[in-house]
């Protein structure tokens, strides 16, 4: 019996240390801010989901974790709960020129900027829609800020204003593989047989350079009707 009551009481034990409050503070900083190019002071358009991330470590601790935030397709990125610290942050694997990583120090609203240069910018986009709305052809230049060859085109659309690779109803591409020149004009045609006549829509132009890791290089999406 008196084993049980023993028993009892280690168990009740237990379950009240587990119910304490632990002392770890919340996240009392926030970190923003967007990519830029350094040659032209526009942001860097960004894929949602198959885009360029942010890698951000906290410093001072041993081994500690590498984490990643993601940018929003005009660029721009936000946590809202970050731990006030010293951080090495870094944009990797992105539609740009690398980045190295600097170490900044994030308190209360910490305002980031990165600075880069886009591997291929899309230029004098014009998008026409033809009489029956049954295709839009796209037509624009490509200015490529080195000497690899721009791998391919491509042109979504979507409700959604976040279109990308992967948010997309449809999509058109053509491969290039080829160092492009500036004053040519390139087109793309859309058929758009699967959207609903009517409504309204978002388009996007990319162009992807052949180089590791690389992501496609985006025009602003242009929303309009069909």
């Amino acid at each position: 019996m008196k084993r049980n009551i023993i028993y009892l009481l280690l168990a009740l034990a237990t379950i009240v240390s587990s119910c304490e409050l632990d002392n770890y503070a919340a996240p009392d900083a926030k970190f923003y801010g967007q990519i830029i190019d350094e040659e032209t002071g526009e942001a860097i358009p960004q894929d949602l989901i198959e885009g360029s991330v942010i890698e951000y470590v906290e410093l001072g601790y041993e081994n500690p974790p590498r984490q990643q935030l993601r940018f929003k397709v005009d660029g721009s990125f936000r946590n809202n709960l970050m731990f006030s610290g010293e951080y090495a942050v870094q944009a990797v694997r992105g539609n740009f020129r690398p980045v190295e990583s600097d170490t900044i120090e994030i308190k209360g609203e910490t305002n980031y900027t990165f600075k880069s240069v886009p591997y291929i910018r899309i230029k004098d986009l014009n998008l026409e829609l033809n009489s029956d709305s049954t295709k839009l052809t796209a037509s624009f230049t490509l200015e490529q800020t080195g000497s690899e060859k721009v791998k391919s085109l491509i042109m979504v659309a979507d409700k959604n204003p976040n279109i990308g690779i992967i948010i997309r109803t449809i999509a058109t591409g053509k491969n290039l593989n080829k160092v492009v020149d500036p004053s040519t004009v390139y087109t793309l045609k859309l058929r758009l047989k699967k959207l609903t006549k009517g409504e309204q829509y978002f388009f996007r132009i990319g162009a992807l350079i052949d180089v590791p890791e690389a992501k496609y290089n985006w025009s602003t999406a242009v929303r309009m009707g069909i």
